[in-house]
């Protein structure tokens, strides 16, 4: 088997995601009919053996909005900062990414050889100084072709999943957010990985590296887990 379609990756452009807690029907529609946001809702995640969900965080509702402009950027996110203040309703938070990896995993048969990270997660700590995470890695592939012991590893890994479903398949995005000094060797391992391990079809790695943020009506250990420690095995 090899991949039928190859995924198309986007490295050096600005993702904002507007990620609702609780709607705001005044920020919803000004972002979707002014600014051309889209909605990006994810439609569950995985589930054990036994029934119970698998560790996970993903918005009651996402709104997202890709840029290849930081000109462009700068303006919408300036727009939206404007808008906030008649939007008191609005729970949750709005992250601006830059995108300094987006990397497409080529598919090859899958070997059962061993994930060399364990991830532990926390919450964020305010009493740190800890307001909001630096960069995430999203992990994302095709969950009905990929291969079923690949996606455990992955779950099993600390890795969280949901799904989101695409025009033609139905994608599984893992994602682990933290600081630098934590993510930025895991995003090397996992690819590595992935290319070893094969089985991951329409995989793509990306970074997605905050520059601005605003959090509205929720505190920083409301936000979802960031990685703790990576032991490597």
């Amino acid at each position: 088997m090899t991949d039928t379609v190859m995924e198309k990756t986007n490295p050096g452009i600005f993702h904002i995601h507007i990620d609702f807690h609780q709607l705001s029907p005044r920020l919803d529609n000004f972002a979707t009919k002014e600014l051309g946001f889209y909605t990006a809702d994810f439609d569950g995640h995985p589930i054990k053996e036994n029934g119970d969900p698998y560790p996970h965080f993903e918005p009651n509702h996402q709104l997202t909005l890709k840029i290849d402009d930081r000109k462009k950027f700068d303006a919408v996110y300036s727009q939206i900062e404007k808008v906030l203040p008649q939007c008191p309703d609005f729970v949750g938070y709005i992250e601006c990414e830059f995108i300094p990896i987006d990397e497409y995993i080529s598919y090859r048969e899958y070997t059962d050889i061993k994930i060399p990270f364990h991830i532990t997660r926390r919450n964020l700590d305010p009493g740190k100084g800890e307001k909001f995470r630096q960069t995430e890695i999203h992990l994302t592939l095709d969950r009905d072709k990929s291969h079923p012991e690949l996606i455990k590893k992955l779950l099993n890994s600390g890795l969280y999943a949901g799904y989101i479903p695409k025009k033609d398949h139905n994608a599984l995005v893992f994602t682990v957010q933290g600081f630098a000094k934590e993510i930025n060797p895991l995003i090397k391992s996992l690819t590595q990985f992935l290319k070893d391990s094969g089985g991951a079809s329409r995989a793509t790695v990306k970074e997605e590296r905050v520059i601005a943020y605003k959090i509205c009506n929720i505190q920083p250990y409301d936000l979802p887990e960031i990685a703790d420690t990576v032991q490597y095995l």
